[in-house]
């Protein structure tokens, strides 16, 4: 099957919508009690015109992160990130967003996960650019819009100051220029809930972010150890992989490669920025470990590659069956 994606053309990036039906059909099927926690003030109103549970929320679930697999294609391919030119950054977005049972709904984080890689878009594009405010404005922008829909995505800022040390010299007037992106789209709102009275609203109810240890709620206990070590797995592989991403690339590369892993080291911390931790957290580390961890197929040798991939799949389906029939 990977063959298939074993391209340059990103128009055929459009089968991808086929690889992410077929990963996600259950929840087109079967209803489950699930309910999202944590979200942001738009995901809220996304809630408020589709719903959380039935074939529309879950529907655009699936074209969210088909068209966000199409992102990343574009993004691998326009930096040149891997030794190949092939769509299995996609792919393995797509394999990652449908891994476990609560990824397969209409999560926050699948909203904020497209303002994410607009960021990395705009983070990617100031190499040695001469003048790259609109970028650095933009990227505070999407940045801040993210944390719309689920609130630990404003620690991505951080992950901002880091890609501008490593792609430039870092000057206080980028910093600031972030930040400012990052402030309009917080002030627009806030002089929108105070015009109409609801600012103590907007900062306790509307904006649901703390400091501190949150609750953890899972499906059960089960599903909890076999996602912790599904993740811990996958990140364990690209971080033993590093040095192999980076050798035989230039420079540009390797540093943008850099800022990928540090954004895995960045999601970590999102983890206390919110009352109530569920399961799709996890989708938080979707964007960097899906480019990462399609480098190790693309190293493969061919057939390995396939067979992995197919044991993959498989393992992913039969885990949705157990706990679409409540067997888990």
């Amino acid at each position: 099957m990977l063959s298939i994606f074993r391209t340059n053309q990103l128009m055929a990036s459009v089968i991808l919508v086929i690889y992410a039906l077929f990963l996600r059909f259950w929840t087109l099927v079967y209803v489950d009690e699930w309910e999202p926690q944590s979200a942001g003030i738009l995901a809220k109103w996304v809630y408020d015109m589709v719903g959380t549970k039935g074939w529309l929320p879950d529907s655009l679930a699936i074209l969210l992160v088909f068209v966000q697999a199409w992102m990343l294609n574009a993004l691998v391919l326009r930096d040149r990130l891997g030794r190949d030119a092939n769509l299995f950054s996609g792919v393995f977005f797509i394999l990652i967003c449908s891994a476990l049972p609560p990824f397969l709904h209409l999560s926050p984080l699948h909203m904020a996960n497209f303002f994410y890689i607009l960021a990395v878009y705009e983070l990617f594009s100031i190499y040695k650019k001469p003048s790259c405010t609109v970028n650095l404005f933009n990227t505070g922008l999407w940045m801040a819009l993210g944390s719309f829909f689920y609130p630990s995505y404003i620690v991505l800022l951080l992950l901002a100051i880091l890609a501008i040390n490593t792609l430039r010299s870092l000057r206080i007037q980028d910093i600031l220029i972030v930040l400012s992106g990052a402030f309009v789209p917080y002030l627009y709102l806030g002089v929108y809930y105070f015009w109409t009275n609801r600012f103590a609203k907007f900062l306790s109810e509307e904006f649901p972010i703390q400091f501190g240890w949150p609750v953890l709620s899972v499906p059960s206990p089960l599903m909890y150890y076999i996602s912790m070590v599904f993740f811990v797995i996958l990140c364990l592989i690209v971080l033993f992989s590093w040095s192999n991403f980076l050798m035989k690339h230039i420079i540009q590369v390797q540093k943008k490669i850099n800022i990928l892993f540090a954004g895995l080291f960045v999601a970590l911390l999102g983890a206390f920025l919110v009352p109530v931790l569920t399961l799709d957290f996890l989708l938080f580390l979707a964007v960097p470990l899906g480019i990462l961890i399609s480098f190790n197929f693309t190293n493969m040798p061919r057939q390995m590659a396939e067979v992995v991939h197919l044991i993959g799949l498989i393992s992913i389906f039969y885990l949705q069956y157990l706990s679409f029939h409540h067997f888990m």
